[in-house]
């Protein structure tokens, strides 16, 4: 069983507002996403309008696949059902890292390099999870995941040292877990 100590109370408290302030960030950057894709598509759609007084309108477009590319032709936002798999340095992985039949719909944002750096997805088979990721160049860093059971995590990880915090809530209520190295560290509660 831990000890509870002023430091790890501080720490945790650190930890806590880092925990609000990536929620934050990253709820901010999937809406600012979002009314950026829908004002570029209204945008285009206006000035189709403005422009040429006889092209329809369209009201609904079903595409299985949208790609918005910035002024170099690298795709920076992709809307899609199912989602590519992940693509880091430039090259495509063979899976999302479970089975390749396993696929995502969502979006997902790009650097100017190509690389991915951050999805809202859905699973698509079996267990569907939602999912917020904020990855860097070549991994994720922060997963937020809401489960159909109404579980809820906020994951922040680093893969090269293992070191991991989770803080969720589920049917037995709210936890927090800290891994160092790949090794438990803390657990509230202690189960």
């Amino acid at each position: 069983m831990p000890v509870h100590d002023a430091d790890l109370d501080h720490r945790l408290a650190r930890l806590e507002r880092k925990y609000r302030i990536a929620f934050t960030s990253a709820a901010i950057a999937s809406v600012c996403s979002v009314l950026a894709i829908a004002g570029a598509v209204g945008t285009r759609a206006g000035a189709a309008i403005t422009t040429r007084p006889d092209s329809k309108v369209t009201d609904v477009l079903r595409v299985r696949e949208l790609n918005i590319v910035d002024q170099n032709g690298v795709t920076r936002v992709k809307i899609g059902a199912p989602l590519p798999h992940a693509v880091i340095n430039g090259h495509q992985l063979k899976s999302r890292g479970g089975r390749p039949e396993d696929t995502m719909s969502g979006i997902l944002l790009f650097d100017a390099q190509g690389n991915e750096r951050s999805g809202y997805a859905t699973v698509d088979h079996g267990y569907s999870n939602v999912l917020l990721t904020l990855d860097d160049q070549t991994k994720q860093h922060a997963m937020f995941i809401a489960e159909p059971t109404g579980a809820t995590t906020l994951r922040l990880f680093n893969a090269d040292t293992k070191d991991r915090v989770d803080v969720g809530i589920d049917e037995k209520g709210p936890h927090i877990s800290m891994m160092k190295a790949g090794k438990e560290i803390y657990r509230f509660p202690a189960n």
